[in-house]
């Protein structure tokens, strides 16, 4: 491995002395030596117990106290005082494999060797993930089998509409992102990482994901801000979607209705009402072939939209009438 280049692991924390000292011990257990730690207090209302755990690591890692903005405020701080080339966002209650970043920073090494022109500044990798509950039991294992290494942005933006698998904390970003897009959004308290990544792909920068490798482990619980605060959640993900149906429909894109109608009819699927109403008024034409959809979506969207029969019955029909 010829590039060996700093990477700088941020742990930003909210009240999260249940989890926090997991995640920090899985930030020091990196196989990749040549990281920095720095853990980021958001104002934690807990008594001094997040902090307390905290600087029980001594200089073992970084540490700072902020007032309390959101986790996009936190890691927007620590990117003014991280020294690392590249960054990887650990959130407190998430964990990492020991080989992350090394297995990260392999794969560069490898787009190099292929690619010895490649420009280390417009590309992110991810890994794959996997689901644990509060006690760190694995409950899911998402399936990356349909994900390429490499796509086209506009393949990845769809592609996500209909499976979020762009996990904040899989990803090895460049330092020099934040000089190019700027940082995250301390406006959106619920979806800021999405926009993140939705915003770097409308830049042209290349995600490349290592789908045979599952190195993050994302904690689901009760406590998390999607779950704590859904109407936010849900009006900040159909407004993030809204803009993103017209930045799509800014771009130049080949076959551009077939991709506003692919991209509509991820909305539905994911239940977001709002902005599935402004695409189709906005942006699906007339001339929409509306029954080839409605004949296509049922056999996309499987048992979560129409029971088995009735899906059987349009896949007939699809198949009859040959529909591409």
């Amino acid at each position: 491995m010829n590039y060996q280049p700093k990477v700088t692991i941020i742990i930003p924390v909210y009240n999260g002395s249940n989890y926090v000292a997991q995640a920090i011990d899985a930030a020091l257990a990196q196989t990749y030596k040549n990281c920095e730690i720095i853990v980021v207090n958001d104002g934690s209302k807990d008594d001094g117990a997040s902090e307390r755990i905290a600087l029980s690591y001594g200089d073992k890692i970084r540490y700072f106290l902020k007032e309390n903005g959101g986790v996009s405020s936190a890691l927007n701080f620590a990117f003014e005082k991280m020294s690392g080339e590249w960054f990887s966002w650990l959130s407190h209650d998430d964990l990492y494999y020991p080989e992350k970043i090394e297995k990260q920073v392999l794969f560069i090494n490898k787009l190099i060797e292929e690619n010895p022109n490649i420009d280390l500044n417009k590309i992110t990798v991810r890994c794959a993930t996997e689901s644990i509950d509060k006690d760190g039991n694995t409950i899911r294992v998402p399936d990356y089998s349909g994900v390429k290494e490499y796509e086209k942005p506009i393949e990845t933006i769809i592609n996500n509409v209909y499976n979020y698998r762009l996990s904040g904390c899989a990803f090895l970003l460049p330092r020099s992102c934040i000089e190019a897009v700027g940082g995250f959004r301390e406006d959106i308290r619920t979806v800021s990482d999405v926009e993140y990544w939705y915003r770097l792909l409308f830049n042209g920068y290349e995600f490349y994901c290592m789908t045979n490798e599952r190195l993050v482990r994302n904690r689901s619980h009760k406590q998390q801000v999607g779950k704590t605060k859904v109407n936010l959640f849900d009006k900040e993900l159909n407004e993030l979607h809204i803009s993103i149906a017209d930045n799509l429909a800014n771009m130049e894109i080949d076959s551009k209705d077939k991709v506003m109608v692919k991209f509509y009819k991820g909305l539905i699927y994911r239940h977001m009402k709002e902005a599935s109403k402004y695409v189709k008024e906005k942006y699906l034409r007339e001339s929409t072939n509306w029954f080839q959809y409605y004949v296509t979506l049922p056999i996309s969207c499987g048992t979560k939209w129409v029971g088995g029969s009735l899906r059987n019955v349009a896949r007939n029909i699809y198949r009859k009438i040959k529909v591409k």
